[in-house]
């Protein structure tokens, strides 16, 4: 039997109280008398609730303190400079010695890759379904908070500018992916990845062509600095059992290359270049 998935929302996040409004009024959310930190917890069924906190949702390090979940599922704002409009999905952690954006350094959440994978399906699903051309969808690297939980967690994100967090059909696709996010088992062979740049464009194909489930990923910018023990919570902080690394051959150089694919081979972990997966 499926346990609690908690779906997190933020009074400091309007992209995130754009998609409250829609998982109340298109999902059949109600009210309960029961509250989280001042604010109504929303349920449908037994086995969902919809909270709102008033941290930012990267310091929500805290939460499994008052909740018993199987997992997680944050509905979240994207900030980017370049402000173009995004529907994104990630695992979070701190894959180096900086947390700049929560969480604690070297350490790592419990990745859920097939919530993650199943997120990102549905968001390519609702981008064409609705129209939303001008949307970037993507998975994005291991980054920012929470850390610390053993909960597993997943952001679900709508970007990248304060024009496109009230934007009604990209909150509309992300409420979609979440959804589907409850209803999705924590199941299945998973892999990491290695390689290329932030937003892992190499990887979407994967999930989205291979029917990959896709847990943490580290991008060529990091993999210079990845320690053993980041390396094995990449391994071992992962609800779905990791058989296999799928590197970016061409989105790494040597230097990197001769970094991760020893300490690969020490973990006994399968190295798959991406073109070949």
């Amino acid at each position: 039997m499926k346990g609690l998935r908690v779906l997190i929302t933020s009074k400091q996040d309007t992209a995130s109280l754009t998609i409250k409004d829609i998982l109340i009024t298109d999902y059949g959310f109600t009210k309960t008398n029961d509250v989280f930190e001042g604010n109504p917890i929303f349920t449908k069924g037994d086995q969902t609730k919809l909270i709102t906190t008033d941290r930012d949702m990267i310091h929500c390090d805290h939460l499994e303190s008052f909740f018993d979940a199987e997992a997680f599922i944050f509905c979240s704002r994207h900030r980017a400079e370049s402000g173009k409009p995004a529907l994104l999905v990630h695992s979070t952690g701190n894959l180096g010695s900086e947390a700049l954006f929560g969480g604690l350094p070297n350490q790592l959440s419990v990745s859920a890759p097939s919530l993650v994978s199943v997120a990102l399906k549905r968001l390519f699903k609702e981008r064409n379904a609705k129209g939303l051309d001008e949307f970037d969808v993507s998975l994005e690297v291991t980054h920012h908070g929470p850390t610390s939980m053993n909960t597993p967690l997943v952001f679900v994100e709508l970007g990248s500018s304060e024009k496109y967090w009230t934007h009604q059909d990209g909150a509309r696709a992300v409420a979609a992916a979440v959804t589907d996010c409850v209803n999705e088992p924590l199941s299945g062979d998973a892999v990491i990845g290695f390689g290329g740049t932030h937003y892992a464009s190499k990887f979407n194909k994967l999930v989205l062509e291979k029917d990959y489930k896709i847990g943490h990923m580290a991008p060529k910018y990091a993999i210079n600095n990845l320690t053993v023990d980041v390396l094995d919570q990449m391994i071992s902080r992962s609800t779905n059992p990791i058989k296999s690394a799928i590197i970016d051959w061409k989105g790494m150089n040597a230097e990197n290359k001769a970094h991760v694919l020893p300490m690969l081979e020490d973990a006994n972990i399968n190295v798959i270049r991406a073109k070949n997966a």
